[in-house]
């Protein structure tokens, strides 16, 4: 639905644009209304820039705009052979662009960090500055045109961008030819390095750390391995995360660009998420299919019917597997392995009761707002009133929102108008409330935690993460419903106090939470049973010693 409504609204603005170049031309060519002619120009290159990452669509419009100041200026001054060459270089270039971006961007397999490989040499001139080329002989050619300049100085400028265009698609056209061999190369490095198991990964933009959380672990089983990724906006990023320990990474855009990684070796793959291209993976039934998910809790993405499709389940403990049954989706259970969540071994364990705890400091923890209703479980329309109530306690805040929150415009202003509170705060009463950078870039979630002495966190894994630590902590309940209902459906929240949507029984729960405990003992037993029964001296082992056996 979304990718519909993306192609609408792009081909609305395509309109648009064509629309304006239309009136710009009829303006200059028909009329005698130079300045509202040369605005109008003015306006649709503008518009042609913002559509940079799509020139081929502007050709027409760029056409037009050419043609039209081509006129005007050929009516001001007597350079007729000039402006004929000009304008004859100038449509070559602007007609051939959906010919020269084909060849320029053609999908290719990037590769970072792998021994024995070198890609070819990157082209002379970067693609972006050939396609956002025209629309500049465009603008000077009016600059030109509207100050009534000869326009033989502008022919060697034009000549100059179309040899650039010609050497920069020869290179492109050598570089397919030179394709076999360079994969023959790929390949060949790949066998070499002799990958045992992979780690597949396919999500919208800013979840790399989905990969991050994983990594340090994988790194742990001593086995050649490498990191297959399906979009490019992360390559960059992981490719440095993955050099000091010599991890390969490969962008593979195109189905067939999976296969061509694919070596003898390959025993396993790893995935972080159900994204869908992982079925392009999945497909290889010789190997072992390993899903590990980015986080552990009660929301339906961990109980995904798709999930199925993997060989082999790692969940944290029997909650991971129960969950699946409760919400009818029915999976072998020789498919589950209980292997712990290793990324909590850094969390430390705290044998304190939260009343003998002075200066107390609080994490509160949002999660991103869904657009479906049954899934957002976001508290910030509610957060002012908890942040405002654990304030009037006299407590330390450390604000840590979903990194998505800023996606979302009311969570944006939610967002912002905590921040003005806590800062507020900090300059009159001096408590050292973090927040901003300081609490999601300079800090881990697990530095949250450990520097925290309880927690409010939505149905989130942040909540399950946090059980590791032993400490109170209290969830959201924004779907509404009574506690029991709620408990039903998250069963996580038998450990936690509850938080109604409307946040009316705070009080309330904020003297559970900082002062009394009653349900210390009962978070023990839950955290075995969502977390699994391993020695906190050693927690990482059951998911090194699981993985390990498949690789």
């Amino acid at each position: 639905m979304g990718s519909i409504k993306g192609k609408l609204q792009s081909g609305a603005l395509n309109v648009a644009l064509n629309f304006l170049a239309v009136v710009a031309f009829a303006t200059l060519a028909l009329s005698q209304q130079r300045i509202a002619g040369y605005a109008l120009t003015g306006v649709t290159l503008v518009a042609i820039f913002l559509r940079s990452n799509n020139l081929r669509t502007t050709v027409s419009a760029q056409i037009l705009l050419t043609a039209g100041l081509l006129l005007d200026y050929e009516r001001h001054v007597d350079d007729r052979v000039a402006l004929t060459i000009v304008g004859v270089l100038l449509a070559l270039l602007i007609i051939n662009m959906p010919f020269v971006e084909t060849v320029v961007r053609r999908p290719i397999i990037q590769v970072a960090n792998l021994p024995g490989y070198e890609a070819d040499h990157g082209l002379l001139i970067s693609p972006n500055v050939l396609y956002l080329a025209n629309p500049v002989w465009i603008a000077i050619l009016g600059v030109f045109a509207a100050a009534k300049l000869t326009a033989w100085p502008l022919i060697i400028p034009v000549a100059v961008g179309a040899a650039a265009v010609v050497t920069v698609s020869m290179q492109a056209l050598q570089a397919r030819l030179r394709g076999t061999q360079t994969e023959k190369r790929l390949r060949d490095a790949l066998i070499q390095h002799g990958a045992t198991f992979a780690l597949y990964f396919t999500a919208p933009d800013e979840t790399e750390y989905h990969i991050e959380m994983w990594r340090p672990y994988l790194e742990r089983l001593g086995k050649p391995w490498m990191i297959v990724l399906r979009e490019g906006r992360p390559f960059e990023e992981v490719a440095a995360a993955a050099a000091p320990g010599g991890i390969p990474v490969l962008y593979c855009p195109l189905i067939k660009h999976v296969d061509d990684v694919v070596t003898p070796s390959l025993k396993t793959v790893f995935y972080v998420n159900n994204g869908a291209k992982n079925a392009h993976m999945v497909r290889f039934s010789r190997m072992t299919h390993i899903q590990l998910l980015h986080g552990d809790s009660d929301k339906q993405s961990s109980f995904n019917p798709v999930t199925a499709m993997y060989n082999r389940i790692f969940v944290a403990g029997q909650a991971g597997i129960d969950r699946y049954e409760a919400n009818g989706v029915l999976i072998p259970r020789l498919k589950f392995e209980i292997v712990g969540r290793p990324q909590l071994e850094t969390i430390k364990v705290s044998h304190t009761h939260i009343r003998d705890v002075t200066d107390k400091i609080v994490l509160y923890a949002t999660t991103w707002a869904s657009p479906f209703e049954d899934m957002s479980y976001s508290s910030l329309r509610i957060s002012e009133k908890i942040v405002r109530k654990l304030l009037e306690r006299k407590v330390t805040i450390i604000l840590r929102p979903h990194p998505y929150t800023r996606n979302d415009i009311a969570s944006a202003r939610y967002l912002t108008r905590l921040h003005q509170i806590l800062a507020e705060d900090r300059d009159k009463t001096g408590r050292a409330h973090v927040f901003g950078a300081a609490a999601t870039k300079e800090m881990s979630v697990n530095d949250c935690a450990n520097a925290a002495d309880a927690m409010i966190s939505d149905v989130s894994a942040v909540a399950s993460d946090f059980l590791y630590s032993s400490k109170p902590f209290a969830m959201t309940s924004m779907n509404g419903g009574s506690p029991e209902e709620f408990v039903a459906s998250f069963p996580l929240g038998s450990a936690a106090y509850i938080i109604d949507k409307t946040g009316s029984n705070l009080d309330v729960v904020l003297d559970k939470l900082l002062e009394d405990d009653p349900l210390e003992e009962t978070r023990h037993e839950v955290k075995r049973h969502y977390l699994g029964d391993f020695s906190e001296d050693a927690y990482a082992d059951g998911f090194v010693k699981a993985a390990a056996a498949h690789v």
